[in-house]
Formats: C-alpha cells, sequence, structure tokens
C-alpha cells in the first residue's frame, strides 16, 4: 500500500471513474476506485493472506488506526475507505526520520499491548504478541504536521509470535531502503521501550528474508523474487550495528 494522495479520474459527462494503482504497492495490486481503496491479492496463499487481512482490519476496527473494510469480494479482493495521509517512506526521504520512527516506536508499542486472542483466535502462548506482520514506514500513513498516525496498512502477514519479528522488521525496512537515516532507529526504539540485542534482532532479520524467499520460491521457482530475496540475505547477514 502506498501514499493515498493519488485521485480519481473521471471521464466524461456520466463520470466514469478510472481505477488508479496506489503508489508503494509491490506484492498485491492496489488501486483507489470510486468507494475507497482496492487491494487484489496474488501469489502463494493469496486467498489466506486476503482472510488474514480482513480478520486483522475487522477485529482491529476500534483498537488501532486502521481503515474500515467497505466491500469484500468473492475473489478474496477487498474495498477499504481512504485514509489520508503522507507515506512513511517519502517523509524519511524528505529528512523526517526521527519523528516519523519515534512514532513508528510509540505505535508498535501500543499494538503489541493488545491481548493476542482479541485479533487472532486461538490460544497463545503468554510471551506472544500480535504481529503486524510487515511492520514498518513503508506501510504507515502520517499527519505530515504532527506525525500522528492515520493508518496501520497492509495486514495480510498478520500473525502471533515474538515480538521482535515486528521490531526487528521495522529495523531492517529502514537500513534497506534507507541507510543514512539507520541512526534514528534510536527514536524508534526508545518510543517503543525496548532494545533487544543487536544478534536477536539480526537473526530475525535474517528469518524474516528467508520467509520471503520461500514465498518467492513458491510464486517462481529460481524467478526474480527469490534470487532478490537471496541477495538481501546475504547483504543482511553482513550488517553490523
Amino acid at each position: 500500500m502506498g501514499r493515498l494522495r493519488t485521485i480519481l479520474r473521471c471521464r466524461g459527462a456520466g463520470a466514469r471513474w478510472k481505477a488508479l494503482p496506489v503508489r508503494h504497492g509491490y506484492t498485491n495490486s492496489t488501486e483507489r476506485v470510486a468507494g475507497g481503496v482496492r487491494k487484489s491479492y496474488v501469489g502463494p496463499d493469496a486467498l489466506a493472506r486476503a482472510h488474514a487481512e480482513l480478520t486483522a482490519l475487522t477485529r482491529l476496527a476500534h483498537l488501532m488506526p486502521v481503515p474500515a473494510v467497505v466491500e469484500r469480494h468473492a475473489d478474496g479482493s477487498i474495498v477499504t475507505e481512504f485514509r489520508p495521509g503522507e507515506h512513511g517512506q517519502d517523509l524519511i526521504e524528505e529528512g523526517r526520520a526521527h519523528e516519523v520512527l519515534a512514532s513508528c516506536g510509540a505505535l508498535l508499542r501500543r499494538l503489541h499491548a493488545l491481548d493476542p486472542g482479541e485479533v487472532v483466535p486461538g490460544p497463545h502462548p503468554p510471551t506472544h504478541v500480535v504481529l503486524h506482520g510487515d511492520f514498518g514506514p513503508n506501510n504507515i500513513l502520517f499527519d505530515s504536521e504532527d506525525y500522528t498516525v492515520t493508518a496501520l496498512l497492509d495486514w495480510e502477514f498478520c500473525t502471533v509470535g515474538p515480538a521482535i519479528g515486528d521490531i526487528a522488521w521495522c529495523e531492517w525496512i529502514v537500513r534497506m531502503n534507507h541507510p543514512a537515516d539507520k541512526q534514528s532507529l534510536t527514536a524508534f526504539f526508545d518510543a517503543y521501550g525496548e532494545r533487544p540485542s543487536w544478534e536477536a534482532r539480526r537473526l530475525a532479520m535474517i528469518d524474516r528474508c528467508r520467509r520471503f524467499e520461500a514465498f518467492g520460491h513458491r510464486w517462481d521457482a529460481h524467478g526474480d523474487l527469490e534470487l532478490q530475496w537471496r541477495r538481501r540475505i546475504n547483504e543482511t547477514a553482513a550488517w553490523t550495528e
């Protein structure tokens, strides 16, 4: 999901809307439509990921800043309400890494404080938390005036597990896409209230990359996506704190 400042174009007197792709959408097809934002799932486990996101958005409606579900379709696609805001990665590129990452840390602490059973059905170990599954500025929209979060997006990998999964992945997003701003991660850890050891974070980042490599393999064995994640595993493994 990407920056939601894209507008719909209408053509002719009948005001027929033309769906436009949303920036920063990667794996899936995400576009603005007349009713809001439509997301169609592609690749391995598409229906399972669609179900996970629908479940999360429904159960978190009054707990977290998530867009409301407007429509659901038989093919698994959903339409959510439009949420205004500036994309976190765009704000980092504009020199606002400290503010963005501090807000990310506070938001993640809020998510991890929830009762996992309220979001993901089933009994869970007492040490586990609700995991967004792809947490970082890549999936967050902000008010550009005060950097409050207007929406936390893309819940298709939502699950329950150790908190370090989300903590480390937010760090990975910054290190991979904004290496010049990695020092601002201190603001993220301070706002979250915890900074796990570097080795634990590094291993969690590598583990997540391997999961995406496996995802790419199931989608297209030895294709570009799998090879891209294999390169990223090697790059991540070479990082130092």
